[in-house]
């Protein structure tokens, strides 16, 4: 017992120190390409993030369940948009670049409708996702990440020209090494943290099916959740929400595609009201970021998507 708490906290520190790398990489980058912390955010740092479930995604079609990989991608998406923007947004209130608010918030959106659309009316044979669907999902990804990359490079360019940018720009290979040492802390930091909780929740004889729903399901989105706090911190907004968005967005068209391509997804009916919720959380979010045309996400505002989480924690049980 004891010896799962000092692992369980090692297991923090190593993604603590992950997402604090990854951060600090993903600025060094920004920087030194002159692309904006949007685009580093939304692309690198929200493909990084999604590889946890990426890799659920590839074993469980692999063997056959690809039931899990639509609840796993949901699932981390309304976590991300909840929870994760709720405790960045309580560590430091954040002005959000309007682009994220207005842009790629809708483009969120958007990814969940078609989502939905396919997996209850795409197909007149197979209820879920087959290959020609998995390719227009994909499709989807490649021209997101298109868009993402010009207009963010467009926007660097333009804010390379201040002092902040031009100042203490980071190597090229130190960049690198802060990327990819902070990825291996946020997969291996967030495996001690969920193999660890497990196993204590075990011990007191907490039962499967609520360890799934709060530790693993909290768990696969820890990367997520460090690297956005780390963000936030650092008084990075971009990054913190880019990084969510980015995640979102992969996880609904990216994840289900490549599963797909494998073997094609199975779909519940049930999965309805879960993805429904998350179409309610998104829009819920893009209000309050644009409520008054701030384009803030105050300390009341991220104690909202706070209490939203926690009302969709309490509907699981």
């Amino acid at each position: 017992m004891l010896q799962n708490i000092i692992m369980m906290i090692i297991g923090f520190v190593i993604l603590i120190k992950g997402a604090d790398l990854v951060v600090k990489g993903a600025v060094g980058l920004s920087r030194k390409l002159n692309w904006s912390e949007m685009l580093v955010g939304i692309v690198l740092v929200g493909i990084g993030t999604s590889l946890p479930e990426l890799v659920v995604t590839i074993n469980s079609s692999l063997i056959g369940e690809s039931d899990i990989i639509l609840g796993n991608a949901i699932g981390s998406s309304i976590c991300n948009i909840l929870l994760v923007v709720g405790i960045a947004g309580m560590v430091r209130p954040m002005k959000i670049d309007k682009r994220l608010c207005k842009t790629h918030l809708s483009m969120s959106l958007l990814t969940i409708i078609v989502l939905f659309l396919i997996c209850n009316y795409g197909s007149n044979v197979f209820l879920g996702i087959d290959r020609i669907e998995a390719i227009i999902l994909l499709i989807m990804t490649v021209l997101y990440t298109i868009f993402t990359f010009f207009e963010g490079k467009e926007v660097g360019e333009d804010e390379s020209k201040t002092p902040e940018k031009t100042s203490n720009k980071m190597s090229m290979l130190r960049i690198l090494i802060y990327i990819v040492l902070g990825m291996i802390g946020l997969k291996y930091g967030a495996d001690f943290v969920i193999n660890e909780a497990t196993n204590i929740a075990n011990y007191f004889g907490v039962s499967p099916a609520i360890i799934s729903l709060t530790i693993i399901s909290i768990g696969t989105g820890l990367p997520e959740i460090a690297t956005s706090i780390m963000a936030s911190i650092r008084n990075d907004s971009d990054l913190a929400v880019g990084n969510v968005i980015g995640s979102n967005i992969y996880n609904l068209c990216l994840l289900p595609s490549i599963g797909a391509l494998i073997s094609p997804i199975g779909y519940y009916k049930t999965f309805n009201v879960t993805i429904i919720f998350l179409l309610f959380s998104t829009i819920v979010t893009l209000i309050l970021v644009n409520y008054k045309n701030k384009s803030m996400l105050s300390r009341k505002k991220a104690f909202v998507l706070l209490l939203l989480y926690f009302a969709y924690i309490v509907n699981l049980f």
